[in-house]
């Protein structure tokens, strides 16, 4: 039998080099501010970074890790006895990990099957904890894989932005769309577009904060169909956590009680979304497996 790690990045928000013991390795993505880089929850939490942009309105730059640090730890991987990865990298649409992890394993010389998330933060976290626990009742490569791909496919990420200003600096959108949408007062509600790895594509533009996440929580329940017993919910932010709390409360009215995380979103993806950016994420549960974070 094969003795499988899993590999992801610091995307997924777990503590770097925290879930070793278990056979799960992170590696961290890159933030540059200024003229310095930060090694994504080695050297700077998603907290600083958006408490830094909240004080300066800086354009932050995030990138993937570096194939050396890849490398370095899939070198202790295959150190440590595994001779297969799973790798689960943040979406090929947001960054180009899942090609460096690969570049690191052939290098290396140990196996991949890497698996695009299509997303990154709450479906990330989830899919390690399920990779894990297939891993443990000693699922082959083949079903794992299978497994996972479902997964993501029966999974989403909603976001909401409440001005355009850091898409535009990120180069996300033009400035004469930035422009335009700030002056007619527009909050634009976007979706990973799964057809396209994970990039970020709009999905509709209302008039009010508050309307654009209504309006997700309307497409989440009406169109995706989540519901409070089939799917693992999250509501992740950009330093509003009073506002991502009431949309909680608003779309537990909609679906019943049930499990709802609400935390801050990961460095990498809050950068470009800008102070007072809200995601919704869903992804359906592994055989009841619950959310444990």
């Amino acid at each position: 039998m094969k003795k499988i790690a899993v590999l992801a990045d610091s995307g997924c928000q777990f503590p770097i080099g925290s879930l070793e013991a278990e056979g799960i390795y992170i590696v961290p993505l890159t933030i540059t501010m200024g003229e310095q880089s930060y090694l994504d929850l080695e050297e700077i939490s998603a907290e600083e970074v958006f408490r830094r942009m909240e004080r300066t309105n800086e354009m932050v730059l995030t990138s993937q890790p570096s194939t050396g640090s890849i490398q370095r730890t899939v070198r202790r991987i295959k150190d440590a006895g595994y001779d297969h990865i799973i790798g689960l990298p943040i979406a090929t649409g947001l960054s180009s990990t899942l090609n460096g992890m690969k570049l690191a394993c052939d290098m290396v010389g140990i196996p991949i099957t890497l698996i695009d998330t299509k997303a990154t933060a709450c479906i990330q976290r989830y899919l390690i904890r399920v990779a894990k626990k297939l891993i443990d009742d000693g699922k082959s490569v083949a079903e794992i894989e299978s497994i996972l791909t479902l997964l993501v496919e029966d999974s989403g990420t909603l976001i909401m932005v409440p001005n355009l200003d850091h898409l535009k600096k990120g180069g996300r959108i033009t400035p004469a769309v930035a422009i335009l949408g700030n002056l007619l007062k527009i909050v634009p509600v976007m979706k990973l577009n799964y057809k396209l790895g994970g990039k970020i594509d709009t999905f509709d533009k209302v008039r009010t904060v508050k309307k654009a996440n209504l309006r997700i929580i309307d497409h989440l329940v009406n169109d995706c169909g989540v519901n409070n017993k089939d799917y693992v919910i999250a509501i992740e932010h950009v330093l509003v956590n009073d506002l991502a709390n009431q949309m909680k409360e608003e779309l537990i009215k909609r679906i019943g009680d049930c499990y709802i995380t609400v935390r801050e979103l990961p460095a990498v993806v809050g950068a470009h979304m800008g102070v007072g950016g809200i995601g919704y994420q869903y992804i359906r549960k592994y055989q009841g497996l619950s959310w444990n974070e």
